[in-house]
């Protein structure tokens, strides 16, 4: 199997380890990464102009169709972003009228076939729990997580199909396979406060004291994170100390499933 491999704008830059823990995931797999010539995939412009914005996506998908592939990412917010461009190409006529004679300019078309998979629906829905709990060599026993889901995947479900949004379950499934005990808390769907961190600081790091208090209260060790910004908010919390009074970790799971897959732990 090959995927067209769609890192996004971060992640190559500042988070090197879910890149490489991703990646020799991906290898262990059977699963043939292909790196194409994407670009941004449109989301930091949402706010600002929203036909680039979904232009933006739709040119990555009509790249990824060009060479026959569908598109894995790690990445929520832009797994989020193609998959709300898909939607309103498909939902808005003159949007698409648009955005078809910009691709035809630059030689590409896109008619919606291209598949866009987050990496937790593609172990779930592709993959299968089955055969990846198959594949684990050592549990993580004795570890107490709990979960952050990232609202660019979950909402609204009409759109992304990732998930039940009021009552998500795969990313504790995965988790579980793993040996991990996965704690319920009240805060796991509710969003980090990275997107309001530059306008609104002082209640991002309010939500994010929020989450690190329900985490104690849960029992949690650590939170586990599958979103690029989700990650770098509780990253920001570990260096704040007045934030992070608990000592809380925050983990990528690609880290959790790459230890017991038995990977080695500095991927690939």
């Amino acid at each position: 199997m090959r995927l067209a491999y769609f890192s996004g704008c971060k992640i190559p830059f500042y988070m090197k380890e879910y890149d490489l823990s991703f990646r020799a995931i991906m290898k262990h797999l059977g699963v043939g990464l292909v790196e194409l010539p994407f670009h941004c995939c449109g989301n930091p412009a949402r706010n600002h102009d929203f036909e680039v914005s979904v232009l933006s996506a739709v040119k990555n998908l009509a790249i990824a169709r060009r060479y026959g592939l569908d598109i894995i990412t790690p990445c929520k917010c832009c797994f989020g972003q193609l998959k709300h461009a898909m939607f309103w190409y498909d939902t808005r006529p003159e949007l698409k009228l648009k955005i078809d004679g910009l691709l035809a300019d630059e030689g590409l078309a896109w008619s919606g076939e291209t598949r866009v998979w987050h990496l937790l629906n593609f172990l779930t829905g592709r993959i299968g729990l089955d055969v990846l709990e198959k594949q684990v060599k050592r549990k993580m026993s004795g570890k107490k997580i709990v979960v952050q889901y990232g609202c660019h995947a979950l909402r609204p479900f009409s759109v992304t199909e990732f998930d039940n949004p009021f009552e998500p379950k795969i990313f504790e499934q995965v988790l579980q396979i793993t040996g991990v005990e996965v704690r319920e808390w009240s805060k796991r769907t509710e969003c980090c406060g990275h997107p309001i961190s530059d306008l609104q600081p002082e209640l991002s790091l309010k939500i994010l004291q929020n989450k690190f208090d329900a985490a104690k209260i849960a029992g949690a060790d650590a939170i586990c994170t599958a979103c690029t910004h989700c990650q770098l908010q509780y990253e920001r919390g570990k260096v704040q100390n007045d934030i992070n009074d608990h000592r809380i970790s925050a983990v990528l799971f690609t880290r959790i499933l790459a230890h017991a897959l038995g990977i080695k732990a500095n991927c690939p």
